[in-house]
């Protein structure tokens, strides 16, 4: 599956993006950053999605995972929506973010996807092949693993923990809805 755009609880909207963006600009002019993205919100006539956080760690055979490992998020009823994405730090660690760091996602069922790839040329973007063997970056296959279906509720949860085995597994082939690279949402 090549995945061009992540899916953000404000949806398509060029509108809503514009006023996402236009709020973290204002960050540093002073007064609090969330009442002038609420601000913002409010005088376009757009709501902002109920989130709920949704944030843990990511291993790989028991080991800090190397970098651009990314958490993917996959909503089984809205396959044509694509992914929400993290990408896990220097420790293995990651947050969903919809309109502030680590506030979370919409509430929902998901299933977890998992993918390393190299920084390509632009920024932003991952380019293939799938550097975890494509065991893990298929959610047509992570559905059948009751370990990757998530629910994210109210108050959330931050305390996810994914071992991610790949030592002595043979590579898979991508799977017709595999994610095998990422690119920049803008």
């Amino acid at each position: 599956m090549f995945i061009r755009n992540q899916r953000r609880a404000l949806g398509p909207s060029a509108r809503a993006i514009v006023l996402w963006m236009c709020g973290a600009l204002l960050a540093g002019c002073g007064g609090n950053k969330g009442d002038r993205l609420e601000q913002a919100f409010k005088d376009a006539g757009i709501s902002k999605a109920a989130v709920a956080p949704m944030a843990g760690i990511v291993t790989v055979d028991n080991a800090v995972p190397e970098p651009f490992t990314i958490v993917m998020l996959w909503d089984p009823q809205k396959p044509e929506a694509g992914v929400l994405r993290a990408i896990c730090d220097a420790e293995g660690r990651f947050a969903f973010t919809s309109y502030d760091h680590g506030d979370g996602v919409p509430p929902g069922k998901y299933v977890a996807v998992f993918a390393r790839f190299n920084l390509g040329g632009r920024l932003g973007n991952f380019d293939g092949p799938d550097l975890l063997n494509n065991l893990y970056n298929d959610p047509d296959k992570n559905t059948a693993d009751p370990a990757f279906q998530i629910t994210v509720s109210e108050p959330g949860k931050t305390d996810y923990h994914f071992d991610l085995a790949i030592a002595g597994k043979t590579p898979a082939m991508p799977g017709a809805h595999a994610v095998t690279e990422l690119h920049a949402t803008m």
